[in-house]
């Protein structure tokens, strides 16, 4: 049970014990309870969250475009707000989220990652080839105010590339709050 839904049962049970004290009609108290119930579903936040990861086999990327970067495995996704067919997230309701990106790749690779909101860059990763080191991690992470139906999705850029198999290149979202 949640709390929104304990604390009615409580308030319930009081008004009930205080209406039958004062003698008053049954259908009184259930009108209250109904009101209280009606009041709690009103601000009631819907649970958003995805996780998701790339699975796409070894190095991705080093294309001649931009593209969106498709999280095409999902890990988890309350309220189906992401898509891992287009990699857009979609805001069902207006409110603060929080998204995070993380990416790996080989030394020699470069990685470039920008989180977009309706196209425009909020957010980005990047991180320089290298033949010193065998591989190469970078990531971000990004408190979003979003309307309703408000796009987020993450851009690899031209010429980069990104590990594209495993648990180490990942997008996740989730809402905070609604309002």
């Amino acid at each position: 049970m949640t709390s929104p839904a304990l604390f009615l049962t409580f308030i319930s049970g009081l008004t009930v014990a205080h209406y039958a004290a004062a003698g008053a009609p049954e259908f009184d108290v259930l009108k209250e309870i109904n009101a209280l119930k009606a009041a709690l579903e009103a601000i009631d936040v819907p649970k958003v969250a995805f996780s998701a990861r790339t699975d796409k086999g070894g190095t991705y990327g080093n294309f001649q475009g931009d593209i969106t970067l498709t999280y095409n495995a999902l890990i988890t996704n309350v309220g189906n707000a992401y898509n891992p067919t287009t990699g857009i997230f979609t805001a069902p309701v207006k409110g603060l989220y929080y998204f995070t990106f993380f990416a790996h790749s080989g030394g020699k690779n470069r990685i470039k990652l920008d989180l977009r909101k309706d196209g425009t860059v909020v957010a980005g990763i990047h991180d320089h080839p290298s033949t010193s080191d065998s591989a190469d991690n970078a990531g971000n992470a990004i408190f979003l105010e979003l309307e309703q139906g408000n796009q987020v999705y993450v851009t690899l850029l031209a010429k980069t590339a990104v590990w594209g198999e495993g648990f180490v290149t990942t997008f996740s979202g989730v809402l905070l709050s609604k309002s």
